[in-house]
């Protein structure tokens, strides 16, 4: 049953339910379901079945991780399939080839083979239906075998237990950073979600996890001895040398694993935190070097890094004034937004421009970026979940700086507009808060640039 054109597909992908843009839901079954996944992928002749894979959970930093393994992966001579979530602009982003998104005419002809069977389901029980992501995900993996991929790096969409990936079976396990996010669905305490994000741990499948605080350390370490796997720890068997920020041009950096040395490893992507990332990705591809089939060397790690690129991960789109555009959406991502900012980049004022959801620790959030900030424009995306700015703005007020100021714009393009009245050339705008009002914003400036040129 296919579809008369790409936008028939996409309107009808968009009438399942959508848990990333909704706040109050229980995130346990029936809500989410392996099995339901597992019966939509059976229409596709189960194209997770004997996929070679790397599966990516995590707080913070698994865009990142998962972006660099699958760059590491493609600079050795591989075929690579990249999933990821969410998007900022197009819905294509989220499945990648060797860089190339899926093409519009790809999704329109694979959500086509899903038709006949979602219609079914939806008829019987839309709450029992697949979700949105399940299809994504089940896109992607048909994307990935059609294709022929050698590897391919799917990303956790929320927590990893009962997340649409956790189908598959993987070589390697990566699981960065564990932080406070998502508490009402994955946990109060962080061992709890530590626990959530380590259900992607398979029986005798390798993990590589990042640094982590000591209770979701203990949860992960846990898993892996009931699982019988094999736990390699940034900080134990793998380590960062030399590490030396460059500026808007990234940083430097050595990485010790078990097996060698990775010399001037040179990563253009902005923040400390991301030799962490760099160090569990090394890690995750190291594990798969072991086993063969990898023609993988420092030589091809250090020219990997060269061309990659992660949107609105601490990305400097312009300058003077600096506009760095971030989709940090929880107090540790925050927290690693605003330590790059005061050793990274130089300033005079900072603008901010931030919208939040409403299932985030709104004041944590504040306490990090807040005090920092010079003048605040308060915003929202287009998502159902988004705080209201003024609500935003009577929360706020405690956490302003001396002189502070703080504004309030109904729309993203107001926001961006007021931000650029306010900034000098000296000045840095910086916007953050979530993926939704990076995307939006994103693709305002490309259309400006569009416009210039």
């Amino acid at each position: 049953m296919q579809f008369g054109s790409y936008e028939q597909a996409l309107a009808f992908l968009f009438q399942a339910i959508d848990y990333e843009k909704q706040t109050k839901y229980k995130y346990d079954i029936p809500g989410f379901d392996l099995d339901r996944v597992e019966r939509l992928l059976s229409q596709a002749g189960n194209p997770h079945r004997g996929l070679a894979a790397v599966h990516v959970a995590g707080t913070k930093g698994k865009g990142s991780t998962a972006a660099m393994i699958a760059r590491f992966l493609s600079e050795a001579g591989l075929k690579v399939g990249l999933f990821s979530s969410p998007h900022l602009i197009h819905l294509e982003e989220r499945i990648k080839v060797n860089g190339e998104m899926v093409g519009k005419e790809e999704v329109r002809r694979l959500l086509g083979r899903l038709r006949h069977y979602i219609v079914k389901e939806r008829q019987r029980d839309l709450l029992l239906a697949p979700t949105f992501f399940e299809i994504v995900t089940a896109l992607a993996l048909m994307y990935f075998r059609d294709m022929g991929v050698d590897w391919a790096v799917l990303e956790v969409g929320m927590g990893g237990r009962l997340d649409a990936t956790n189908v598959i079976r993987p070589s390697v396990s990566v699981i960065t950073g564990i932080g406070f996010d998502h508490m009402d669905k994955l946990g109060e305490t962080l061992g709890q979600i530590a626990g959530e994000k380590a259900g992607i741990v398979k029986e005798g499948v390798p993990v590589v996890s990042s640094p982590q605080p000591h209770e979701a350390l203990e949860a992960i370490e846990k898993k892996c001895s009931e699982n019988g796997a094999r736990l390699y720890l940034v900080g134990r068997d793998i380590e960062i040398l030399g590490l030396k920020g460059l500026a808007l041009d990234g940083l430097v950096c050595g990485i010790k694993t078990w097996k060698r040395v990775y010399n001037n490893m040179r990563l253009p992507l902005l923040g400390d935190h991301q030799a962490e990332n760099l160090a569990s990705a090394t890690g995750a591809v190291e594990v798969l070097a072991e086993h063969g089939g990898i023609p993988w060397d420092e030589a091809v790690a250090v020219k990997a890094l060269r061309g990659l690129q992660c949107p609105a991960r601490i990305e400097a789109v312009s300058k003077r004034p600096l506009v760095i555009l971030d989709a940090a959406h929880n107090v540790s991502s925050m927290h690693a937004l605003v330590d790059t900012l005061r050793k990274a980049v130089s300033f005079d004022r900072l603008i901010l421009v931030l919208g939040l959801s409403m299932d985030k620790d709104l004041e944590g959030i504040f306490e990090e970026v807040v005090p920092m900030a010079h003048k605040v424009v308060l915003t929202a995306a287009d998502l159902p979940r988004s705080v209201p700015p003024r609500l935003l703005a009577e929360r706020m007020g405690a956490y302003l700086r001396k002189g502070g100021e703080c504004l309030v714009a109904d729309d993203p393009r107001e926001a961006l507009k007021q931000a650029k009245e306010l900034a000098r050339p000296e000045d840095c705008i910086c916007i953050t808060g979530s993926f939704y009002l990076a995307g939006e914003i994103k693709e305002l400036l490309e259309s400006e640039a569009l416009q210039e040129h």
